[in-house]
């Protein structure tokens, strides 16, 4: 029997998607952070997305949060996201603030965003 698990599986992001999802992510940290969102970085690797933030002075990235491909582009709501835990210094999955465990890339930054506000 199959059981969906947001904590691995998913498809390699095509380099064609990267630059519209990244625009997606930077506008929506304009909106929900807009002091922090020139802190934002998105880089891919693979079937995940990685959602990280520069702080001024600080010389390593904050890790804000993975999210992780599982879907068609065209679905609104093919990704799951991993919170990167501090206290364990490794990413867990997470269910979105709606309580599902997929959705958009907007829906994953917000999970995340939780370092910067």
């Amino acid at each position: 029997m199959w059981v969906f698990d947001p904590r691995s599986g998913g498809q390699k992001i095509p380099p064609l998607f990267q630059d519209p999802i990244r625009q997606r992510i930077l506008q929506h940290a304009a909106k929900i952070i807009p002091e922090k969102a020139s802190q934002v970085r998105v880089h891919f690797r693979g079937h995940c997305c990685y959602i990280d933030a520069e702080e001024p002075g600080s010389p390593e990235p904050m890790r804000l949060c993975r999210l992780r491909y599982m879907g068609s582009y065209h679905e609104p709501k093919a990704w799951a996201v991993d919170f990167f835990t501090y206290s364990h210094m490794k990413y867990e999955s997470s269910v979105l603030l709606s309580g599902e465990w997929l959705g958009t890339p907007e829906d994953g930054l917000e999970v995340g965003a939780v370092y910067l506000t």
